[in-house]
């Protein structure tokens, strides 16, 4: 009767998680695109199973990032179920949907995952086909090998498939480990996922005043560019390239926030990448300077959000 009861609120807590899930995810900010994965499972099967050891398979995911923190991934998977006195195994297959909270992008990401979706199992006592709930944790490693990525987790799964024991739902651990990659619509996976917006106006040349260049954009707390802000300065080279008298300065902005010592350092790093990257389109380095301001040239007030994204920019100014 405790086994019951225990499972009862497991199953009303991971309900809930899920309903709350949607929700959440609905602050959607910078969607970067679409990843996929592949990874194998070891399942831990609940002793209320009839006649199961252990299982083995495997899950492929489909997934897009929707917000800073938050990507919504749908997966199919199948696996077998080692039978422990009989001869034989049994199977499942499912397909379902999770949202997965990031606590933060850079480096190896930690997150927590709510979800659920459908089963079918055929076992010894016949086939059925309901529905799982799971939650769980686990660790992402971004480009350990090119864009491709290692990911690791641990999920609970409540399984409400009837396997002729009649104790369902079953309450499983599965752990998975496999290989994430990029697939479209989000460019560089991994090294994109938060990103500062700059506001930008892009105007003809010939070049006068200093102008903002918007889509010009970095990681946080970063000056690596995102492959919006390459597609910008592609656009800027070709200008640069067709006005080879031009000689300009690349200049780096922050808002107030931090140190002014590291908004110095920050501003310098970024107009250097601007810069370097120019050069790689092949704009001649000696008509391109870089320099950074820090936060020393605010164009709004730091008081804000609004005003704080505007003070993070990229300018271009003709010195010739």
């Amino acid at each position: 009767m405790v086994s019951v009861i225990n499972k009862g609120r497991a199953a009303a807590a991971l309900a809930v998680a899920v309903a709350c899930a949607p929700a959440l995810a609905e602050e959607r900010t910078d969607p970067q695109g679409w990843n996929a994965s592949a990874m194998g499972v070891y399942v831990i099967e609940d002793s209320d199973r009839f006649d199961v050891d252990y299982g083995a398979g495997i899950r492929f995911g489909l997934g897009r990032q929707i917000s800073e923190k938050w990507d919504l991934e749908w997966n199919g998977f199948g696996n077998s179920l080692q039978r422990n006195r009989g001869s034989g195994q049994h199977w499942q297959y499912g397909v379902g949907a999770d949202a997965l909270r990031y606590m933060y992008r850079e480096g190896p990401s930690p997150y927590l995952l709510v979800g659920g979706g459908g089963v079918y199992t055929d076992s010894t006592a016949g086939t059925d086909t309901n529905g799982y709930l799971n939650a769980g944790a686990g660790l992402h490693f971004r480009e350990i090998w090119g864009s491709m990525g290692l990911r690791a987790e641990l999920r609970y799964v409540m399984d409400f498939s009837d396997d002729g024991s009649h104790n369902e739902p079953f309450g499983d651990v599965r752990a998975l480990v496999g290989l994430t990659f990029p697939l479209f619509g989000g460019g560089d996976y991994g090294t994109t996922r938060v990103i500062e917006r700059e506001r930008v106006v892009i105007k003809p040349v010939p070049m006068g005043p200093p102008e903002v260049l918007h889509g010009v954009n970095f990681e946080f707390d970063s000056a690596r560019l995102t492959p919006n802000a390459k597609t910008v300065l592609r656009g800027v080279a070709e200008r640069l390239l067709a006005h080879s008298d031009n000689e300009v300065e690349i200049a780096g902005h922050t808002d107030s926030k931090g140190s002014d010592e590291y908004n110095q350092a920050l501003s310098e790093r970024r107009a250097e990448s601007v810069r370097d990257f120019l050069i790689d389109l092949g704009v001649d380095p000696g008509r391109l300077q870089a320099r950074g301001y820090g936060d020393t040239r605010p164009v709004d007030s730091n008081a804000t959000d609004e005003g704080r994204e505007r003070n993070r920019r990229i300018e271009m100014r003709r010195i010739n």
